[in-house]
């Protein structure tokens, strides 16, 4: 199976482990949040999983750009870098929030 697909950084470090998940999520249900720009903590890696349909991911950053997510895709969204979904039709996602052991949110 392939990694994450990954197109900011930092890496996802070798010793992070996921602490916390959410969904699936279908598009009626996903957090209202994740509509509008966000980032993540710190220390916080997020991986966004695909599992039906598709969603377009932007980067709200000063690189901006757009990755068009379909079933099967997992990306990895670095921490602190600005970001938002935008509806495409009927999806189903969830989340992992990943961090080192030693610096995981409680």
């Amino acid at each position: 199976m392939a990694g994450p697909i990954a197109d900011r950084g930092p890496p996802l470090p070798a010793e992070a482990r996921p602490y916390r998940h959410l969904g699936p999520f279908d598009t009626d249900a996903i957090p209202k949040g994740l509509w509008s720009r966000h980032a993540l903590k710190a220390g916080v890696w997020g991986l966004l999983a695909v599992e039906a349909g598709s969603i377009l991911f932007r980067w709200d950053d000063a690189k901006g750009g757009a990755r068009r997510l379909s079933a099967g895709d997992t990306l990895l969204i670095p921490p602190v870098v600005p970001h938002h979904l935008e509806r495409e039709g009927p999806v189903t996602i969830a989340l992992a929030f990943c961090a080192i052991p030693e610096i995981a949110p409680a």
